[in-house]
């Protein structure tokens, strides 16, 4: 098929389609059909059919509008002055509009408007690309390897790492106060980081003391304060290594 308008629409949708597991806004995305003549126009017209409509509409909200719009051209094509002006009117309405003349382009800007309210947060176009296999997905690493962003951990789909696995299972009986900075402690050796203040050294030894600590109060045993250790250890080298190669 010659691409097109239409050629554009469908990928996008397409593509909508593909990565709504991951996205689920994208479910919510939908086509407006206002394009093209039609015979029975004037029944259409009575029932609603409307020139200037956009494409596209994402009615999400994000960033502080209500909805996105999006007008879907190709080649030389340019908006009518009846979409521009009810673009206009529902840029009045709270709403975010654009023009974007390839599917690529609009992939680009309904990620862009979604990521709005993701400050800090992993970006989605990473999330859409990591690796996926048999319908688990490895997540984004971060920085040293042994870890995984914290939405990819959060996600159904997530395959955990090997470190994740062995905290995870070491760690499942262990209060949620004790758990959490201990945790966030290793990922941070393997990240290269440590308490402010505090060298890796520390931040390693504070680790195994809080182990001990867990161990004498019955929270872990022997074996699976060691399993931690362990893992705690190769994040340090980790670490260490990332520090080295800067």
């Amino acid at each position: 098929m010659k691409k097109s308008e239409t050629t554009e629409q469908i990928e996008l949708f397409q593509w909508a389609e593909r990565v709504k597991d991951i996205v689920p806004a994208l479910a919510l995305m939908y086509h407006v059909p206002n394009e093209g003549k039609r015979t029975n126009g004037e029944i259409l017209k009575a029932a609603g059919l409307k020139s200037g409509v956009p494409d596209v509409c994402l009615p999400v909200p994000s960033g502080g509008f209500h909805a996105l719009y999006i007008e879907l051209k190709y080649g030389r094509n340019k908006t009518t002055k009846e979409q521009d002006a009810y673009m206009e009117l529902l840029r009045q309405q709270g709403n975010e509009t654009a023009v974007c003349y390839s599917a690529k382009d609009a992939k680009r800007k309904i990620l862009n408007y979604l990521e709005q309210d993701r400050h800090g947060k992993l970006h989605l176009s990473e999330c859409i690309e990591a690796p996926w296999i048999a319908g688990k997905c490895d997540g984004v690493q971060m920085p040293g390897g042994m870890f995984t962003w914290p939405e990819c951990q959060k996600c159904e789909h997530h395959m955990p790492t090997k470190a994740e696995r062995v905290i995870k299972e070491n760690m499942k009986t262990v209060n949620e106060n004790f758990k959490r900075p201990i945790i966030k402690t290793i990922i941070g050796l393997s990240n290269g980081n440590s308490f402010k203040g505090t060298t890796m050294e520390n931040a390693l030894e504070i680790i195994n003391k809080n182990l001990a600590f867990l161990v004498k109060c019955q929270e872990l045993d022997v074996k699976q304060s060691a399993a931690v250790l362990s893992v705690a250890m190769d994040a340090y080298y980790a670490g260490k290594g990332g520090k080295e190669n800067e």
